[in-house]
């Protein structure tokens, strides 16, 4: 976790709420799942996935979109889902903090039959290696949708055409 994230976690705490108004919050239900933060709200940015739109799930561990400002150019640790959206396939980026691969809710393990935790831990141990460990940077695929067979194409023999002979 990068240096700027621990002191504002450490420091602001909201005492109303258990929530920070810019933290993000991850919910997963039957349905499916929601990522929810003050950025994604103002910019109506999509909210809500469905099981089925999700194409994979895995732990990324790669450098910072934004250096630390103490520790400059750091790794970073997040979980993704990839999923099938109206402009294509999308990655949700969620911060690994989220999730604990010892205790994965029961409708994300429900959903995502046959997920390979140990796939998964291997990213997990990377990122154990410290903000600094370049080294270990990689995407570990616990879960990806088998493809669906393509619907068979239409066969242009089915009937022939009939061509008019030209008049006389």
């Amino acid at each position: 976790m990068a240096m700027w994230q621990l002191l504002k976690r450490l420091f602001y705490r909201s005492e109303s709420s258990s929530v920070e108004p810019d933290s993000e919050v991850i919910h997963f239900d039957e349905t499916g799942f929601r990522r929810s933060s003050h950025l994604t709200r103002t910019m109506n940015w999509r909210q809500n996935w469905r099981w089925d739109e999700v194409t994979a799930f895995g732990f990324d561990f790669s450098p910072s979109m934004f250096p630390d400002p103490w520790f400059g150019d750091v790794m970073e640790g997040r979980w993704f889902f990839a999923v099938t959206s109206e402009s294509g396939p999308e990655h949700i980026y969620f911060d690994q903090t989220w999730l604990n691969i010892d205790h994965l809710p029961p409708v994300l393990l429900q959903n995502l039959p046959g997920l390979d935790l140990d796939e998964v831990r291997q990213g997990l141990i990377a990122a154990a290696g410290g903000f600094h460990n370049y080294a270990g940077e990689g995407r570990w695929i616990g879960w990806k949708r088998s493809k669906t067979p393509k619907r068979a194409r239409r066969s242009n023999s089915a009937k022939p055409v009939k061509r008019k002979s030209p008049a006389k």
